[in-house]
């Protein structure tokens, strides 16, 4: 088990789940996650020995190719059939159509009336 990572998420639950039980209402997950970024800029920044692992540092090739989305696939030359589009659009659809009447159904467990 990497100790380094561990220890750091240990303190950190254990902190967030004491506030939550001592204060419950307050945004506490904001502030535990700044006590984070905090942590991982000062150990990265001054104790390197004891920074945790991330994402970057196992993969390099993140650093310098960095993305929000690639469509080098999406040529003009290749097209998506309408009847794909129409089928997609359709099972989005339902499921937001569900996910309505479920948000509905509880919104009325919780109030006691109920949704037409």
């Amino acid at each position: 088990m990497q100790q380094k990572e561990f220890w750091p998420f240990l303190v950190f639950f254990v902190l967030l789940m004491s506030l939550l039980k001592w204060a419950p209402g307050k945004p506490w997950i904001v502030l535990v996650a700044v006590l984070g970024i905090l942590y991982g800029w000062i150990t990265k920044t001054w104790a390197a020995s004891v920074a945790p692992v991330i994402l970057a540092d196992i993969y390099p090739v993140m650093r310098t190719s960095v993305q929000l989305a690639d469509f080098s696939y999406w040529t003009p030359k290749k097209s998506i059939p309408v009847v794909n589009i129409m089928v997609g659009a359709l099972k989005v659809s339902f499921v937001a159509v569900l996910e309505t009447l479920i948000s509905a159904r509880i919104a009325d467990n919780r109030t006691g009336t109920r949704f037409d």
